[in-house]
């Protein structure tokens, strides 16, 4: 008498979570060319502007945060 037997159903698993890994690899793909081809004609003086917009306005907002937590 076996305790303890393997469950066959495993190997089975394995390939349903490459399924939706390659899948979800797929979606990402198709977002990341999207988002490729709308921003393709912006500079780069103005891809930094953003870039130093943004992280102004979230270094200033967890300033506030700081502040707020410790006042």
């Amino acid at each position: 008498m076996k305790l303890f037997r393997k469950n066959s159903t495993s190997i089975g698993g394995d390939a349903i979570a490459e399924k939706i890994a390659q899948k979800i690899i797929d979606r990402q793909r198709i977002l990341a060319n999207y988002l490729n081809r709308k921003t393709k004609n912006i500079s780069g003086k103005l891809w930094m502007a953003i870039l130093i917009i943004f992280c102004t306005a979230f270094g200033c907002y967890c300033t506030f945060l700081l502040i707020r937590a410790l006042g």
